[in-house]
């Protein structure tokens, strides 16, 4: 840097000393600003060339404002107060969530868990299950039932004709107890830890989960098979629905099957014939990723079997009736980089890795904090729990354990057994069973937490540099909020600072018009037939909905297409539909209007405006079949748009580029085209390169001065700048700025 002053020179505007030499570059008020604090926020700055000799003049002055607001809240002792404190608290607390974690044994699980999610095991199991809270009688009737099973199967006894028999998991067991792949991370841990603990045709030795007793068989392993993405088409038919429904629907998916084979698009096919309201607009795409082991034995195979995108299954009986599906998508297992954050996520939220984690990290800073318990107190004061005491007994004195330099006495102990049995009491409704030691083991932890939570920054520097910067930004920013938007906000002030400033708060000279662009004349006359009043027309197709002869009422599939309306008015709220009620001449009169009144009531009770609707009775005007009388008892739609925008949609997505429209004010250099044309009312045409426009100028608006409510953003934004530069400007007089030259001259050149 061959010229300090060119840096510094902002100096000469403020009332700052220059003196000699000191480790201190910077003094605002009381407080001095070392070097090293100075470095921590200009070095990475540096280092990342967000500052150049051109703003490091303005770097210098937005630090030393910066920091006069936190010495102004340092003074007013603004952390002190008890909202500040709270919210102090709570970050802290969520802060040191993560320094609270046992990280080689987080880091452990989260391996354990790739490396077994490489492979899919396909499993079998018997279950017998165990309720909520077991007796210990319940528990060794089901022990008793599992040991005797796995004796048979020691015997020679089929696995599978057990699991049908005996296993009392009503989903596996009429299939021989088959599960189907699956991998890490979706089963109970110690279920994950048998399965990936047992080789393909062995079975395990019984064990628990909170399900019950369990006995499992591992039938077949494969390379995990990723996950894929699908599309299907669906055919509704219930499980229990009739047999000729049953018939129809598979020849309805058979004759699907049929025109994807003879090269019809799927998204075509899928408008037409999918069941589903919620994919169908999409082509059929479900918005997910799924796994082999989120689906069914049966699909798993099926499913992940297809091998290149767009290949196709064959038709496939679920539980939702019919479905053929189609492969969007395939990735295999990501990398351990690219997962290791995702599962970390769920180890820690998996409530057996939990405990093991918690468990580590308990051991370790047990031993951290230097926890002693007194064996010999413990005993007595375990024999002498159900000893009647005044409270005033001097044993209740003697240490029972230690963490760090604080001691905890007997009666600290006792205390913390009547406060948790009454918890449990009032949580359970009884008292459950627990032993002295537990509850000592309870406190113990407790009580060591508090300490390791109370010493994270002196324990960890990181902690303490990330507190340290939380509670400055919070000064700052309630400083802020009180001297300066708090104060804008005041509609008395705003008000005095518009009569004072009137002039910086002029309208220019503007109109009020109606802007067509498009590439040609023809595009153009097209535009303004279809923009001449709102709502505009839109050209979107909509299935009829049909009713049964003579009826009104919505029944499936009208419910779906019902939902799939309401799903499009939703997701475009400038839409309007015209809802036209139909009626064969057989039927009542009435009916075409009812049949309306119940699409507009369902889209109603879902929150559509009836201002988005408009009802129209075309009776028996104009028949859909003239032989098939079923086919006039229907609802036909039409879409408007209360948006130019969708209009301009509609062209753009035939041609790109073709059309522009837009309504409202332009002043000078918003749009070339309204400035080329004279302002004055009226429509007006233009012709320029390669550009045919017309624009009606509806309001011609000379320069005026805004009315306050025009001005009011801008009133406040005013506001807030006078209100920083007067309150930054008082607190360089409350609180002196000194500049050390040569220390930081020292610190700028490195």
């Amino acid at each position: 840097m061959k010229d300090f002053k060119f840096v510094i020179g902002f100096i000469l505007c403020l009332p700052f000393a220059s003196l000699a030499q000191s480790a201190f570059p910077i003094q605002i008020g009381p407080k001095k600003i070392s070097a090293e604090s100075f470095l921590q926020v200009y070095k990475p700055l540096v280092e990342s060339d967000s500052i150049t000799k051109e703003n490091q003049a303005a770097f210098l002055s937005d630090y030393i404002d910066y920091q006069l607001k936190i010495v102004a809240a340092e003074q007013d002792k603004l952390a002190e107060q008890p909202d500040f404190k709270e919210e102090y608290a709570s970050f802290r607390k969520e802060l040191a969530t993560p320094y609270l974690v046992d990280l080689p044994t987080l880091d452990m699980l989260v391996k354990q868990a790739y490396q077994r999610m490489k492979e899919e095991k396909k499993v079998s199991q018997i279950l017998v299950k165990l309720g909520d809270n077991p007796t210990p009688a319940d528990t060794l009737i089901a022990f008793q039932k599992i040991d005797n099973l796995y004796q048979k199967l020691k015997a020679g006894e089929d696995f599978a004709t057990l699991a049908t028999k005996f296993s009392e998991d009503e989903l596996s067991a009429p299939k021989g107890g088959a599960l189907g792949f699956i991998t890490s991370l979706q089963t109970d841990y110690d279920f994950e830890n048998a399965v990936y603990s047992v080789g393909i045709g062995e079975y395990s030795k019984p064990f628990r989960t909170p399900s019950g007793y369990h006995l499992i068989k591992i039938n077949n392993q494969r390379p995990n098979s990723g996950k894929i993405r699908l599309a299907h088409i669906i055919v509704s038919a219930a499980v229990d629905a009739p047999a000729s429904l049953q018939v129809e629907a598979k020849k309805k998916i058979e004759q699907v099957e049929a025109y994807l084979k003879a090269g019809e698009s799927f998204e075509l096919v899928c408008k037409n014939y999918s069941e589903d309201p919620y994919s169908r607009g999409r082509g059929g795409e479900i918005r997910r990723w799924y796994f082999s082991s989120d689906l069914s034995e049966e699909l798993q195979d099926a499913l992940f079997g297809l091998e290149k995108i767009g290949d196709l299954s064959k038709p496939i009986r679920t539980n939702l009736g019919w479905q053929l599906f189609k492969l969007v998508d395939k990735k295999p297992l990501l990398t351990y980089e690219d997962m290791s954050e995702f599962i970390k996520q769920k180890v820690l939220t998996d409530a057996d890795r939990q405990g093991l984690i918690r468990q580590a990290f308990m051991k370790r800073v047990r031993i951290e904090n230097k926890v002693k318990v007194q064996e010999a107190v413990k005993k007595a004061a375990f024999e002498r729990m159900s000893v009647e005491r005044t409270g005033s007994e001097p044993f209740l004195q003697e240490v029972i354990f230690s963490v760090l330099d604080k001691n905890y006495t007997v009666g600290d102990f006792y205390a913390h057994v009547q406060a948790q049995q009454k918890r449990r009491i009032k949580s359970l409704g009884y008292l459950p069973s627990v032993s002295e030691q537990s509850y000592l083991e309870e406190l113990i932890e407790k009580e060591t937490l508090q300490a390791e939570e109370a010493n994270l920054e002196s324990k960890y520097p990181a902690f303490k540099e990330q507190m340290a910067e939380f509670l400055e930004g919070s000064l700052f920013s309630k400083m802020t909020d009180r001297e300066i938007f708090e104060k804008s906000l005041d509609s008395l002030s705003q008000a005095k600072f518009y009569q004072e400033n009137k002039a910086q708060f002029m309208m220019p000279a503007r109109v009020e018009a109606k802007l067509v662009v498009a590439d040609t004349q023809k595009t153009l006359k097209e535009a303004l037939d279809l923009l001449k009043q709102s709502p505009y027309p839109m050209n979107k197709k909509f299935s009829d909905i049909s009713f049964a002869l003579k009826e009104s009422k919505l029944e499936e599939p009208a419910m779906k297409l019902a939902a799939e309306l309401f799903l499009t008015m939703a997701k475009n709220v400038d839409y309007v539909v015209e809802i036209s009620g139909h009626r064969d001449a057989s039927e009542a009169d009435s009916l075409s209007e009812a049949r309306v009144n119940k699409v507009v009531a369902y889209l109603n009770s879902k929150g559509i405006s009836s201002q988005r609707i408009i009802q129209k009775d075309e009776a028996n005007l104009k028949a859909a079949s003239k032989t098939v009388k079923t086919k006039n008892a229907r609802v036909s739609f039409r879409f408007f748009s209360s948006s130019m925008e969708d209009v301009v949609k509609r062209f753009n997505a035939l041609k790109p580029g073709s059309l522009e429209a837009k309504e409202g004010y332009f002043k000078k250099g918003v749009s070339s085209v309204v400035d080329s044309v004279d302002w004055s009312l009226g429509v007006k045409s233009y012709e320029a390169a390669g550009k045919f426009a017309q624009v009606e100028i509806k309001k011609v608006e000379p320069e005026r001065i805004r009315s306050f409510e025009e001005a009011r953003g801008l009133v406040i934004r005013a506001l807030q700048e006078r209100l920083e530069k007067e309150w930054v400007a008082k607190l360089k007089q409350q609180y002196p700025v000194v500049i050390h030259t040569a220390e930081l001259e020292k610190i700028l050149k490195n």
